[in-house]
């Protein structure tokens, strides 16, 4: 038994999208369902989840976690919390948590957390999603700002953490440019795939 919405009525199975402010997370979900996603004006303007009735499931846009500008830090944590106890409260219905992350700044800002012996806001995410969801994507956008030569050693580096925050888990990773439209048909196949093993059919997503 689905547990009901707001309105009463039973919930269909939820794909949450999750990410920092400014990783383009809007955007793609954007382009994979054509749908028109609010984008705030500053990052972490947006502190209240969206929900996309996408038949046959809920894709839901949570606020970005993070950097908030011009809010205040005990707006920032309750923003987080509230997050949190969402993703709790949606884990009966929840198949599939897709994380973006720029991979263009990952590495940059995982050794500044760490040099302060504080866990990576990215990773502290992953690790969480991995507890209560029963599959997590993790979408490494905007790789259009990455030097070729230099994107297998991010992306290396990226699966290494990855793998310590959540030691069961094998990191599924895709490659995309939201801005550039690039890697959404890989990311739709992994969906797919996933909602294909859970028994429910595919949504029309507008990529081809």
């Amino acid at each position: 038994m689905k547990e009901p919405d707001r309105t009463g009525k039973p919930r269909k199975p939820m794909i949450v999208f999750a990410g920092r402010s400014n990783v383009g997370k809007s955007s793609i979900i954007r382009a994979l369902t054509g749908k028109k996603v609010r984008i705030g004006k500053k990052p972490g303007s947006t502190r209240w989840e969206m929900m996309i009735d996408f038949d046959p499931i809920t894709i839901v846009d949570i606020p970005g976690f993070g950097y908030m500008a011009g809010q205040s830090k005990t707006t920032i944590e309750e923003t987080k919390t509230n997050i949190v106890q969402n993703l709790e409260s949606w884990k009966d219905n929840l198949i599939l948590a897709i994380l973006i992350i720029d991979i263009s700044l990952f590495k940059e800002l995982h050794e500044r957390w760490s040099s302060r012996g504080e866990i990576p806001i990215d990773v502290e995410f992953y690790n969480f999603l991995s507890e209560i969801a029963p599959n997590v994507v993790v979408v490494a956008n905007k790789i259009d700002k990455v030097k070729k030569l230099a994107l297998q050693g991010e992306i290396d580096f990226l699966k290494t953490e990855l793998k310590e925050a959540a030691p069961t888990k094998n990191p599924v990773i895709v490659l995309t440019s939201a801005r550039k439209k690039q890697g959404m048909s890989d990311l739709v196949s992994v969906i797919d795939g996933l909602l294909i093993e859970s028994g429910l059919s595919k949504p029309q997503w507008v990529v081809t």
